[in-house]
């Protein structure tokens, strides 16, 4: 028996609220994703994150690193 098989048993309230809230959930928290293009990239490279863009399109952001430097200038 490995000690990652055995169940932990909480000795604490405070350790059983950790323990569930440490579960699996059914459904996952919504993960914020924040994709930068370099100057030198590749088209391919271009076209992965714009597809990477459209399918967490509203939990996500775009930046392209001349938009970047422009907002840091002004």
């Amino acid at each position: 028996m490995d000690a990652l098989d055995r169940v932990v048993k909480p000795k604490t309230k405070r350790a059983k609220r950790f323990l569930e809230k440490r579960q699996p959930k059914l459904s996952e928290n919504i993960k914020n994703a924040m994709l930068i293009k370099g100057g030198n990239a590749d088209a391919t490279v271009t076209q992965v994150l714009r597809d990477v863009y459209v399918l967490k399109k509203p939990y996500e952001k775009y930046f392209v690193m001349s938009m970047i430097l422009k907002r840091k200038i002004m």
